[in-house]
């Protein structure tokens, strides 16, 4: 169910529920003539459990009262057939700078974009455009990272595979020919994966992205779930930072007590700093504790308040 269905329920005032599946993402929009409306993503393991939650939530509608009613059509549906970077530049508001695409020389149909370019904080977006500009392969830079040679490596590179994102799964990892700066692969995400565009519905679904990464950051056999929190939760890779270290990635399931973290009988996504402090506190724990974490080859390390390891012994079991 990649469109959205309206549920409306008439009490006090007006009230609307929207619900729309796409792949593992279950999106939710509430609100009611009173008040301004408000939303919500659940990300599920796999698409039979999307669908499962999604049927269920809607059940839940039904049971309070709401009736299904055609959902409104607006803005963001009309525009769905204009280019990428039109709908981009009529969404700037009244009061804010209409963004400027410049071609970039020496590359077909691919514009960039400054937003304060001179700030370190500032960043450059890149926009690889493909079927006469209807979608897009999207990537940023950190202005204090950029560098001119090494984006047109990636662009070398991206230029030739603009369609891979767009093959109906929600992510590869691909090997480069060649290094761009120390990177040795690049990720590409679907538009789902990679939020692109959220800010613009009507590209949002059209937009996927790509960028240079180690190897050790995201994991061969990564389902999407997964790949979707290295990307975008708490513990996410800065991946506009092309200037960064390693950042592995780390799937950690433990239970040392005494700590101030929950026990997790399942592996969940860490940082490499909760590794750290996991270890510090697990020398002191009780017998019984334990803590496992999973490499990005799928390799397990377990450790225990006897195991003799340091934390730089295992940053090398997750890197390399």
């Amino acid at each position: 169910m990649t469109t959205w269905r309206r549920f409306e329920r008439q009490e006090d005032a007006r009230e609307f529920w929207e619900i729309r599946q796409e792949g593992i993402r279950c999106f939710l929009r509430w609100g009611s003539d009173r008040t301004s409306g408000k939303g919500s993503t659940t990300i599920l393991h796999d698409e039979e459990q999307a669908r499962r939650h999604t049927a269920r939530k809607i059940n839940e509608r039904l049971r309070k009262g709401f009736t299904e009613v055609e959902p409104p059509s607006g803005p963001a549906e009309a525009e769905t057939a204009s280019p990428v970077l039109d709908v981009i530049t009529r969404a700037a508001g009244p009061y804010t700078p209409v963004p400027e695409f410049l071609p970039v020389e020496g590359f077909d149909q691919v514009y960039r974009r400054a937003s304060a370019p001179d700030h370190p904080m500032g960043f450059l977006e890149y926009y690889v455009l493909r079927e006469q500009g209807r979608t897009a392969v999207r990537f940023a830079v950190r202005a204090g990272s950029h560098q001119d040679a090494m984006v047109a490596e990636f662009l070398d590179f991206l230029c030739s595979r603009r369609d891979l994102a767009f093959d109906g799964r929600s992510h590869h990892k691909v090997p480069l020919p060649r290094p761009v700066g120390s990177f040795d692969h690049a990720l590409f995400c679907s538009p789902a994966l990679g939020r692109a565009c959220a800010a613009y519905p009507a590209a949002a679904a059209r937009v996927a992205t790509a960028f240079p990464m180690f190897n050790c950051e995201i994991g061969d056999e990564d389902p999407e779930v997964l790949v979707d929190a290295r990307i975008h939760g708490p513990a996410a890779l800065p991946y506009s930072d092309w200037g960064r270290s390693p950042y592995p990635a780390v799937d950690l399931r433990f239970d040392v007590q005494p700590s101030f973290y929950r026990p997790s009988p399942k592996f969940k996504v860490f940082r490499p700093a909760d590794v750290q402090k996991l270890m510090d506190v697990l020398r002191t724990a009780s017998p019984q504790s334990w803590l496992e974490m999973r490499s990005f080859r799928g390799e397990t390390l377990r450790l225990q308040p006897e195991t003799s390891m340091s934390f730089a012994d295992v940053l090398s079991v997750l890197t390399s």
